[in-house]
């Protein structure tokens, strides 16, 4: 095998094990945070579904590997084996540092800080596509996260508000019941001696699961346990196929400045979703436990909330080619969780989360730059 392509699967699966340990938090931290579960059945949960939706990228998320790509360079520009690799290493080496310390930064982040560090050495200003960079991922990022947060305070007053006040904003419990048909006393029923039957009516009822158990729920009964599981399992997936799509772009591009067959995104799909699931259940517990437990105190409906948002912004951003950083969004709805009473907030987890995001762009490119020139040398 070509020692320039093994070196790249190499760094291919080196990015995505670092992305898995750094990013499988962001769907399972409420889980353990909220005392729903036990960290490892969370990252049983999590590393599976990551795994998934990694494999799903290649089918439902291919819109997200062209801006990745090439997209970012400008047209006519030529992309470089050295250029590539430490793109991908630049990423890499950065979020590992992150993971180590415990700080939840994003790979997405990352991946455009170390592109515009090395495509501005290797190829100057002009060869880098500064308007792509600002409209189709810049902006995403950065207004993400701040919609999360205003979308998880909203459905938590929409959650109060169906479930009768703050009173019942508690309830464990939702259930679709049917009230079973009724005899009718008609005009014609009287007349005729016919027998008239109301139709069968159903509803939605959220109440504390013990009365819920009294509800004769024949559609559908979800516990708020249920309703969080199936929605850590869907920020998860969700994360996996969002991105999956933007390391296999940076390996397909190293892959053709290497000689490598065009036709390998299969198989580096294939390897960044092993990569991820890797990273996930090996090394995806310190930042786990700063998301769970030093950010704010949550139960298991705010968490449920919390997750929904994430999943329902993150999963269809990725099939349809938007940008996002599932880090931003999710962090960004765990923050509006505890919002809703700044007390709750560790405010010093907070801003250190936040420098680091702040940090990930720079950080990224002088990495990227600095493996570029050692690259430089030998590739």
């Amino acid at each position: 095998m070509n020692p320039q392509f093994l070196l790249l699967l190499t760094l291919g699966i080196f990015i995505a094990y670092v992305n898995g340990a750094n990013d499988v938090s962001k769907g399972i931290a409420t889980l353990v945070g909220s005392g729903v579960t036990s960290y490892k059945r969370a990252m049983i949960w999590g590393t599976a579904w990551t795994g998934l939706g990694g494999l799903a990228g290649a089918l439902l998320a291919g819109a997200m590997v062209a801006p990745f790509g090439s997209g970012l360079l400008a047209q006519g520009t030529v992309p470089t084996l050295a250029a590539a690799m430490a793109t991908i290493a630049g990423a890499g080496v950065w979020v590992a540092i992150a993971t180590r310390t415990g700080l939840p930064v994003s790979t997405t982040h990352a991946i455009v800080g170390s592109i515009a560090g090395v495509g501005t050495m290797a190829y100057g200003l002009d060869g880098f596509n500064w308007v792509a960079l600002g409209s189709r991922v810049a902006l995403p990022l950065l207004l993400s996260p701040f919609v999360a947060l205003l979308g998880t305070v909203a459905l938590l007053k929409a959650w109060t508000a169906l479930s009768g006040g703050p009173e019942r904003q508690k309830a464990d419990c939702l259930c679709v019941v049917m009230e079973p048909p009724q005899l009718l006393a008609t005009a014609d029923s009287v007349c005729c001696g016919t027998k008239a039957v109301s139709p069968v009516r159903t509803g939605i009822v959220v109440a504390p699961e013990e009365e819920c158990a009294g509800e004769d729920a024949g559609i559908l009964r979800f516990t708020s346990n249920h309703l969080h599981w199936l929605t850590s399992g869907g920020t998860s997936f969700a994360r996996g196929m969002n991105d999956a799509p933007k390391m296999v772009a940076l390996i397909l591009v190293a892959g053709v400045a290497s000689g490598a067959d065009a036709a390998m995104q299969p198989i580096a799909f294939i390897l960044v979703a092993l990569g991820m699931m890797a990273g996930s259940w090996l090394a995806g517990r310190r930042v786990t436990g700063v998301l769970a437990e030093k950010v704010t105190a949550m139960d298991h409906h705010e968490g449920f909330v919390a997750n929904l948002v994430t999943a329902a912004m993150v999963g269809p951003g990725a099939a349809l080619g938007v940008p996002m950083s599932t880090t931003h969004v999710s962090s960004g709805a765990i923050i509006g969780l505890g919002s809703q009473d700044s007390g709750r907030l560790n405010w010093k987890t907070v801003g250190e989360m936040m420098l680091a995001w702040i940090v990930t762009l720079p950080a990224a490119a002088a990495l990227g730059i600095a493996i570029y020139e050692i690259m430089s040398f030998f590739v």
